[in-house]
């Protein structure tokens, strides 16, 4: 017997009145810190925090003075070419252009046209004009943001923002035109809606999950809701404390902390409330019952609070301030459901006499007994089964596959990419003393012909004075000589000049059909070989996602190494530690098989799943060595431990599956991982485990 735990019983029931009063304020003042929750929707986060590529980036930006282009298609049903239609298109780029924020709108036609060696206004120009500029977007039409679909006509329009837009307001100034919307500005502002939705229904979806999952194992629904109140609570301090009153930013990295801290949380409160009712089976009294089951879980509780907590806090080694705050805060939630469990719990079932009891006794550690006499011939079967998975790992990270495609952002982005072949730009930036200089000129052009013989879609100002050349001077190609070619530069309207070119550097606007990495390697090798450099958001991201699977190995050994370590401080012997870590590592392998196998890429948040399979999943592993330390009875310990950690797993994976209502597609693939890492991690430890610890030393 041990006089803490008995002392610690005997304090609970003397001042279980006070507790509760001073549970009921924390849990006040963490609602008032709710409304302090700020969100944070920019893609920023998803950048590392050492990065050539954003360097080049935000250089690019700052030369230009523009922040992330929003790409606009509007549905018309006149000819954007004829008299009306051009009329119609230039209305539209006056509303666009009146929304607060926006600095240039280039339109799919051109606002002015030379005729001859002087610029017309599009807009009003006369009869003999308009044949003129018919005859030059004729010759230009390869530049022309205008198809004619069997529906209507569809215009392409580019807007560069001072630094940042609204999109509502574009909804709004183009409320009158079904319209379609791009750009990494509009898929961050959709992304607060998403998190407002997932913030409000998801946690709430996972209660109940795990409510239903727990009663079934529990026999009860009132047990249920008492093995998930310590959780809830800590999920309320986390938001309302941590993130709220704390200002820690809500993003659709941390989003997962209430979630994880609900469903990760409540496996202390189910074993405490599962353990609590054997004792009360048992007949004992209510203070016995809780003294009895402190002492042989309330070990486990602590090792399996602190080693979940290590597996979120090995996120700390990446380059990432997002994936670190997220492993911070998940550590602080776990720690947080941990403490509630041993105050909440405890004061709550002092005032528990009488209690029902489910008498049918469980056939599952029978069975596993069984099992547990073939566990070399079960491990060898998981081990062939996913190991080749294992080559079958890709890293990848697309930002349009973020969203499901069920959303309107997928659809809209789908929609342009289905008329216009493209959706998002990336850049290609030259420097040059003087940028147009016929040998530079050809130099950039050759660049733009190699990526469009790969079919992507290349532009920049050269393109324009190439055409206009041919247009006015009958010379085929870009001028020969530099005086044609300024001459010719005047004539540009102002949003050619200014947005592609600046004194000494420029910009080829390069547009892709996918994001994938493949496509992006291919373009960042002809630029390069071209000699200039390759950026965009979606070079960022990628540059982020190179770096993880060397990240992860130092992740998982970080992770691997806080959990060994605290199991030997806790058990005092390396050997059991050592036994105890094996069912985890074949977790790991069918993590990573499991992610080969079904394609889910490897990137910065479903790599990061490593460490938390390793926190969670030496959980099993060690209420069973703590059982065995206690019971001395191997036969018994599986027969007591498999309900709760089979109840623990199961309702795990399906409190989780409430991330399949979210619009973000890794969050599905988070719950696929954690079916299959659980099952196998709960399944080896009741199986391979126990045959270990027969093994002597």
């Amino acid at each position: 017997m041990t006089p803490l735990f008995e002392e610690y019983t005997s304090f609970v029931f003397k001042n279980r009145k006070k507790i509760f009063a001073v549970v009921l304020v924390l849990n006040i003042l963490a609602l008032f810190g709710l409304f302090r929750l700020h969100f944070t929707t920019e893609f920023s986060i998803l950048m590392p925090q050492k990065s050539r590529q954003k360097e080049i980036y935000e250089k690019m930006n700052g030369v230009f003075k523009t922040g992330e282009q929003l790409v606009v298609m509007v549905k018309t049903s006149v000819d954007p070419l004829s008299r009306e239609g051009i009329d119609e298109i230039f209305e539209i780029k006056e509303k666009l252009s009146s929304v607060e924020g926006v600095k240039t709108v280039i339109p799919p036609i051109p606002e002015k046209f030379p005729a001859g060696f002087r610029l017309v206004e599009t807009k009003n120009m006369s009869e003999e004009q308009y044949r003129d500029f018919l005859n030059y977007v004729e010759n230009m039409k390869d530049f022309l943001n205008v198809r004619k679909m069997e529906d209507g006509y569809y215009s392409l329009f580019m807007i560069l923002p001072r630094n940042s837009v609204n999109p509502d307001e574009i909804e709004s100034a183009l409320s009158g035109y079904e319209h379609y919307l791009s750009g990494t500005q509009y898929l961050e502002d959709q992304i607060f809606r998403y998190l407002l939705f997932m913030i409000f229904t998801l946690p709430p979806l996972a209660v109940v999950l795990l409510l239903n999952v727990f009663r079934v194992q529990l026999g009860r629904f009132r047990y249920a809701i008492l093995s998930l109140i310590p959780a809830g609570f800590a999920a309320l301090w986390t938001l309302g404390y941590v993130m709220g009153w704390m200002g820690q930013n809500l993003s659709i990295i941390t989003v997962l902390v209430p979630i994880f801290t609900i469903v990760m949380g409540s496996a202390d409160g189910l074993h405490f409330v599962s353990h609590f009712l054997e004792r009360k089976k048992e007949g004992e009294n209510t203070f016995n019952a809780i003294k009895d089951t402190l002492e042989s879980v309330g070990r486990a509780m602590i090792l399996t609070t602190l080693t979940t907590m290590a597996g979120f806090l090995s996120f700390l080694t990446l380059n990432s301030q997002s994936m670190k705050q997220m492993g911070l805060l998940a550590a602080a939630g776990i720690g947080l459901a941990g403490i509630s469990t041993w105050i909440v719990l405890p004061v709550i079932l002092s005032g528990m006499e009488d209690v029902e009891i489910k008498k049918k006794e469980s056939s599952l550690a029978r069975l596993f007994q069984r099992l547990s006499k073939r566990a070399w011939i079960i491990t060898l079967v998981v081990l062939f089964a996913f190991l080749p998975g294992t080559f079958l790992l890709k890293a990848d990270l697309n930002i349009l596959k973020l969203y499901k495609g069920y959303t309107r952002v997928r659809k809209n982005v789908e929609k342009i990419e289905e008329i216009f072949g493209r959706a998002l730009p990336v850049y290609a930036v030259f420097e040059s003393e003087n940028l147009l200089s016929p040998d530079f000129a050809r130099k950039v052009l050759s660049m733009e012909e190699k990526l469009k013989s790969k079919g992507y879609d290349a532009f920049s100002v050269y393109d324009i004075l190439v055409k206009m050349n041919e247009h006015l001077f009958k010379e085929e190609g870009y001028p020969k000589i530099l005086a044609r070619a300024l001459i010719l530069k005047r004539l540009l309207p102002e949003e050619y000049t200014n947005n592609f070119l600046s004194e000494s550097t420029g910009r080829a606007f390069i547009f892709l059909d996918n994001l994938d990495r493949n496509t992006l390697e291919e373009v960042e090798h002809i630029v390069k070989e071209s000699g200039f450099q390759v950026t965009g958001l979606p070079y960022i991201i990628k540059e982020m996602n190179d770096s993880i699977v060397h990240q992860q190995v130092l992740s998982v050994v970080l992770a691997v190494s806080m959990v060994f370590l605290l199991l030997v401080l806790f058990q005092r012997s390396f050997v059991i530690p050592a036994k105890a870590i094996v069912p985890v590592l074949i977790s790991l392998v069918s993590l990573f098989g499991f992610m080969g196998l079904s394609g889910i890429p490897l990137n910065l948040i479903t790599a990061n799943m490593a460490g938390i399979v390793i926190g969670v999943g030496i959980d099993y592993a060690i209420h069973v060595t703590e059982l065995f330390r206690y019971y001395r009875d191997l036969e018994k310990t599986v027969k007591i431990a498999s309900t709760p950690i089979l109840a623990n797993a199961f309702g795990l994976s399906v409190g989780l599956s409430a991330l399949i209502l979210s619009p973000f597609t890794f969050h599905t693939y988070l719950v696929a991982i954690m079916w299959v890492t659980m099952t196998v991690s709960s399944f080896m430890s009741l199986v391979v485990l126990p045959k270990l610890l027969e093994v002597k030393r």
